[in-house]
């Protein structure tokens, strides 16, 4: 099973973006700032990390930017529903620093699942068939 770690803020956007992931058959824990989040990757390898680009504690940026020096494979999902960060657009932020992908908030079901699949597709060969 792909690990994912979800870090936001938002204790009700972390609850239903988990329940959509662990719906789709993934494994997630998740953290509510950027500090837990780079404590969490000392310890456990995880397939994807998904960040809130705008937290109050160790943000997005600081997030992505540790994690290239810290796992420089690790695939991560920025998003945001912020229009900039630091005078520049949020997205181009996320993707200039490492990001492999960003998606604006309100988050869609459906293209958050997409995103994920393709950057930490399922082994579905395991998977009974009807």
């Amino acid at each position: 099973m792909i690990e994912i770690l979800l870090v936001d803020d938002d204790a009700l956007v972390r609850g239903l973006l988990a329940e959509w992931l662990v719906a789709a058959g993934y494994g997630v824990q998740h953290a509510d700032n950027g500090s837990t989040a780079l404590e969490m990757l000392l310890t456990r390898d995880f397939g994807l990390l998904i960040t809130d680009m705008d937290m109050p504690i160790s943000g997005g940026l600081d997030i992505i930017k540790a994690v290239r020096r810290m796992r420089p494979g690790l695939r991560v999902i920025a998003v945001s529903g912020g229009k900039r960060d630091g005078g520049q657009n949020w997205s181009v932020s996320a993707l200039d620093h490492g990001a492999t992908k960003t998606l604006p908030k309100p988050l869609e079901r459906s293209d958050l699942l997409a995103a994920v699949e393709q950057l930490a597709p399922l082994d579905k060969s395991h998977t009974k068939r009807a």
